[in-house]
């Protein structure tokens, strides 16, 4: 081997690991060549080779130095960046604390208890129910905790833990329907039962309890007006709630909880649910519809009760829980009775008595007898609006037919939105049974009223063509029943200014003295640009006696 004396290398491999191995003598630790050489060349490679190893020595000492640095300053870094978000929070907090009023500061509670003793909250005696009706009926255990801790629990939780004999068969856990349970207060809770599994007796158990992190002593909220409803097997509480705080604190998380009462006392049933707003600001108001869950439906209800808890909302998005021992809000009578075929709204419901539409201004013309075309007996009807001045909101109602004293069904008025003064919306009464029918009797739905010009976008409905036809239908392959219609041809414009949606249009065909023989909804037209009309073609059995005219009544959104 030879050794490059200007890089250091091995002359065999080009390796720089050289090792001397005797005198004069040198291996390469890669190859395992060696080399021998002069004793002055011997002296200088070995001072050579010392200054290497000094220099990468002396770098590697070098690098550890400056990686050590760029921690630290990275440390430092770091840390002046925690040290200027604090500080900057402090002189927020500063800035921000003086505006808030003093009658509006929450006391908050400094420290959490979370050492309440469970045994504060009794449980009453469990019981099973079935919740729900029919097959769709489900088992629950129904517990009714108290809070005795003298003081306010948070989302309290119960474990029932299901034997069958000596065999545990199962283990449910539910909280209460309420986020904060005040002293003296008491709650109902719906704990599921193991399904397909025998069970002999069960355990109850009181889950950790705590109160809340943070909270306040403020006013009851109310609610302005309120309505227990039920409809057959349903029962709903719909109700309005305004913000009247006169701190002009703004309000959030409005939950209520509802709790029906039979006449010695027991819960028969309850339902919990939200507000519609989110936020409530000062002066503001929203609505609640909360759906009750009822067992024991050969019960009568003949009491009731509401809470409704709440939170204020700091303008930094943070909320309080307001605390009221007096909250809960108890009525001694039983729901108001709907006939359940009558669709009711919120709003309808909760309307004032200057913002309903009186339903003697509603009149149900006189029953046209006809057939349909396989020839049952049916009868058409009309619905008009006898007010000069008022628009009805989504008029609606139940039609009950009877057979002298015996009920023979129902039909319901639904589908408009709206129903201006002096306009006809023609009704069916279905094919059931039509030749033992005898009278009808009305119950109208709660209604609102709206002024005129009110909410229709005006459109130009023209009839450009009518064209009498014959049609037949094949019953069960044996029977061919021949019927009239008539094929109507139009046109929808809009005049106004914006585009117009979701266009429904009804087509009346009428004799000649102007009674209805037969109508059919047009509910596929498509929006209509400003200035532009879309054309329409619909085919109108005629159920009565031969036509002599058409008339159109319209909707928009």
């Amino acid at each position: 081997m030879t050794i490059d004396l200007q890089t250091l290398k091995c002359g065999e491999c080009g390796s720089s690991v050289l090792k001397r191995t005797g005198l004069n003598e040198y291996t390469c630790d890669h190859c395992g060549s060696v080399t021998l050489v002069e004793d002055n060349v011997s002296d200088r490679l070995e001072r050579v080779l010392d200054q290497v190893k000094n220099e990468a020595g002396r770098r590697l000492a070098a690098e550890e130095t400056l990686r050590q640095k760029l921690m630290l300053r990275n440390i430092g870094i770091a840390m002046i960046g925690v040290l200027g978000l604090v500080l900057v929070w402090r002189i927020v907090m500063l800035f921000v604390e003086p505006r808030r009023p003093d009658d509006a500061r929450p006391v908050v509670a400094a420290v959490v208890d979370r050492s309440i003793p469970t045994d504060g909250l009794k449980l009453g005696e469990p019981r099973q129910v079935l919740v729900g009706s029919g097959s769709s009926a489900q088992p629950k255990l129904l517990v009714v905790a108290r809070n005795e801790t003298g003081k306010p629990l948070l989302r309290t939780g119960i474990r029932a833990t299901y034997y069958d004999g000596d065999s545990k068969v199962d283990e449910r856990t539910e909280t209460l329907p309420i986020y904060v349970l005040e002293p003296g207060e008491s709650a109902p809770v719906l704990i599921d039962m193991p399904s397909g599994k025998n069970v002999t007796r069960q355990e109850l158990q009181v889950q950790k309890l705590s109160g809340p992190y943070n909270a306040v002593q403020g006013p009851r909220l109310a609610f302005t007006r309120v309505r227990l409803v039920q409809q057959g097997e349903r029962v709903r509480l719909v109700g309005r709630i305004d913000n009247m705080r006169k701190d002009a604190a703004t309000i959030g998380g409005i939950d209520v909880l509802v709790t029906l009462f039979d006449d010695a006392g027991q819960v028969i049933g309850f339902g919990h649910g939200y507000a519609q707003a989110s936020e409530l600001k000062a002066g503001a108001q929203t609505s609640v519809d909360v759906s009750v869950a009822r067992f024991g439906r050969a019960a009568v209800i003949a009491a009731w009760d509401y809470r409704i808890g709440y939170n204020t909302v700091e303008a930094s998005g943070s909320r309080t829980p307001v605390l009221n021992a007096e909250r809960v809000i108890r009525t001694a009578a039983g729901p108001e009775s709907f006939n359940p075929d009558l669709r009711l709204g919120t709003e309808d419901l909760l309307a004032e008595d200057s913002e309903r539409f009186d339903p003697k201004d509603l009149e149900l013309l006189p029953l046209v007898d006809g057939r349909n075309n396989i020839q049952q007996r049916l009868f058409l009807g009309e619905l008009v609006n006898r007010s000069t001045d008022a628009i009805v909101l989504a008029p609606g109602g139940v039609i009950s037919r009877f057979a002298g004293s015996k009920a023979h069904g129902t039909t319901n008025i639904t589908g408009l939105a709206y129903l201006y003064p002096g306009e006809r919306f023609p009704i069916f009464l279905e094919p059931q049974d039509m030749e033992r029918f005898t009278s009808t009797r009305i119950e109208w739905k709660p209604m609102r009223r709206a002024a005129l010009p009110g909410p229709r976008k005006p459109l130009e409905v023209k009839v450009s063509g009518t064209k009498a036809e014959l049609g037949s239908v094949l019953l069960n392959f044996s029977q061919r029943f021949t019927y009239k219609s008539v094929e109507v041809t139009g046109s929808v414009k809009n005049p106004g200014s914006a585009i117009v949606g979701k266009v429904r249009l009804w087509v009346s065909l009428r004799d000649r003295n102007g009674q209805l023989t037969g109508f059919k909804l047009v509910d596929n037209l498509p929006a209509i640009a400003p200035g532009e009309s879309v054309p329409f073609q619909v085919n109108v059995e005629q159920n009565g006696r031969d036509f002599a005219s058409v008339t159109t009544l319209y909707q928009t959104e």
